[in-house]
């Protein structure tokens, strides 16, 4: 009886199949059983790989995040009044006018109100302090945009300070970095370029391709390292080590874990924090957009509530708002509080017993950073009373 074959498409399928089960075996050799204890995994990826993994990641954050809050330095008023269009100068014109309307209307309405009562009308000084609130209404609403610009300078003064303040710019500990060069000489890289398992995999085979087409086989590779983003995964890592150049064969890095730490897996592991740390980031861009709009927008509409302060009864508006514009303009400062929080937080649960040496610990701290950033508006509303 002849025997099918089988289709090309099933054949390719079970030979990827065989090919990821492989490798997936020879790596949990790596992991369980190290041939040499200090050595570049299967994947020729070494400590220092996952050193200069971490700093990028956290630099791109940071930059991301110091675009964002630099943004949120920039005034509502720059924008509006650096845009003249008839849209702004009708919305802005109408809402005085109508303002004034309201506020005339509010105290007409308190004035007859009060003129009920023979006991209040027939004292002059009652009448005295009415015309007084006649005139200071009348000053709020017309110089509204003012009283507004003076409130946004004000606590935006707290924004700048929290932004600027201890001579830093970066939310994420970056500093305390040092250049390392890694030499690798002509016969290293022939011989770890014939050992390889699968040429073309890992952070490795892309730099002995690059000597490769350089045509030059002794090669030195740059590593930017900052002590203190690795001090944020590894608290333990040794940062003693000076700046400069080094054979890779006369040096390696002190391993911060054990002789089980594996580069490469170390890698793919933490590419879920360096994923949710730069959402964070992009979260908070998107946040101080939104909270350009919307200054912007109370700032445009701002005469109307303000005209409220007019009546008796309606007055709690006009507070409602104030509160409101203030905890929109402070929001910037909770986040910045939150992520000294954050790191705080992180320092306890990479040091403190039972939790240090649990990363799930420090993602779900890092998960709950970002929670708590969509949250911020909130509890800025609850700062100042309006929540």
């Amino acid at each position: 009886m002849t025997k099918t074959a089988m289709p090309p498409m099933k054949r390719f399928a079970k030979i990827r199949r065989n090919i990821y089960i492989f490798v997936i075996v020879i790596g949990l050799v790596q992991i369980f059983f190290p041939l040499v204890a200090y050595a570049a995994d299967i994947f020729k990826n070494d400590v220092h790989d996952v050193y200069y993994e971490i700093t990028q990641n956290v630099k791109e954050t940071n930059t991301i995040l110091n675009k964002a809050f630099q943004f949120c330095t920039v005034s509502p008023h720059t924008i509006l009044n650096g845009f003249s269009s008839d849209a702004f100068i009708n919305i802005s014109s109408g809402c005085h006018q109508i303002a004034i309307v309201i506020a005339t209307l509010l105290l007409l309405v308190d004035f007859f109100k009060k003129t009920t009562n023979f006991e209040w009308a027939s004292k002059w000084e009652n009448i005295l302090i009415f015309l007084v609130k006649v005139i200071v209404v009348k000053q709020i609403v017309q110089n509204a945009d003012m009283i507004i610009a003076y409130i946004y300078a004000l606590f935006d003064w707290l924004n700048r300070g929290a932004i600027t303040g201890a001579g830093t710019t970066e939310l994420l500990p970056c500093g305390n970095k040092k250049i390392y060069i890694i030499h690798y000489s002509e016969s290293l890289l022939k011989d770890m370029w014939e050992e390889g398992v699968i040429q073309g995999w890992g952070n490795f085979f892309s730099k002995v391709g690059e000597a490769f087409a350089g045509g030059t086989m002794g090669k030195d590779f740059t590593y930017e390292i900052s002590w203190d983003a690795v001090h944020m995964f590894f608290p333990t890592a040794d940062d003693s080590l000076p700046a400069g150049t080094y054979n890779y064969t006369d040096h390696r890095f002190a391993y911060p874990d054990n002789v089980m730490f594996q580069p490469t897996i170390k890698i793919i592991f933490m590419q879920p924090y360096f994923l949710v740390m730069k959402a964070i980031a992009y979260i908070i861009f998107v946040i101080a957009i939104g909270r350009v709009f919307e200054l912007c927008i109370y700032t445009l509409f701002a005469p109307l509530p303000l005209a409220t302060f007019a009546g008796e009864g309606s007055h709690d508006i006009a507070k409602n708002f104030i509160k409101t514009y203030i905890a929109t303009v402070i929001q910037i400062t909770v986040m910045i509080a939150m992520f000294a929080i954050y790191l705080a937080m992180n320092s306890f649960f990479t040091t403190t017993a039972p939790y240090a040496g649990t990363p799930l610990i420090q993602f779900i701290v890092l998960i709950s950073l970002g929670l708590g950033v969509t949250k911020s508006g909130t509890w800025a509303r609850r700062i100042c009373g309006c929540a």
